[in-house]
């Protein structure tokens, strides 16, 4: 993985902190990314206390000011991006442990889960394919389905 760059978005904790982690110890720089940046900078600034390579960027992948943002910033300061794990969907079924409706889905749900993942996967896969391809991986809860 050396050389490579990954965005890793939910990564201020669980599933998405244990995949950039495991990124970086292969040697990936990461950007560790989520909607708040103390998180994400918590989790990059302990990567590199281990001999990691990470940084933090934090973008809320229902918001498409920071979608275009994070792209922004990933084109400028590396040129490239190797690979995306999108990770951590807006939970519709369970809020606080209450059971919600999920039709018809709010709008939080359609902008996070449908419109979120189609436009990081989008611009990840533009910007991959201009330096020869790389890896776009989605993961989702089973509180989705």
């Amino acid at each position: 993985m050396n050389g490579k760059i990954a965005l890793i978005t939910g990564a201020s904790r669980g599933i998405g902190e244990s995949i950039a982690r495991t990124l970086a110890a292969q040697g990936a720089h990461v950007i560790v990314s989520s909607r708040k940046l103390d998180g994400c900078e918590a989790v990059a600034s302990s990567i590199r206390s281990a001999g990691g390579s990470a940084e933090a960027f934090a973008c809320h992948i229902g918001e498409m000011g920071q979608i275009d943002a994070v792209w922004e910033h990933i084109s400028q300061k590396h040129g490239k991006l190797d690979i995306l794990v999108k990770q951590r969907c807006y939970q519709s079924l369970f809020w606080a442990g209450k059971k919600i409706p999920i039709w018809p889905p709010s709008i939080k749900t359609v902008d996070v889960n449908i419109r979120g993942y189609f436009f990081m996967c989008a611009k990840g896969a533009q910007l991959m394919k201009k330096h020869g391809g790389g890896a776009i991986v989605n993961v989702a809860s089973v509180n989705g389905v």
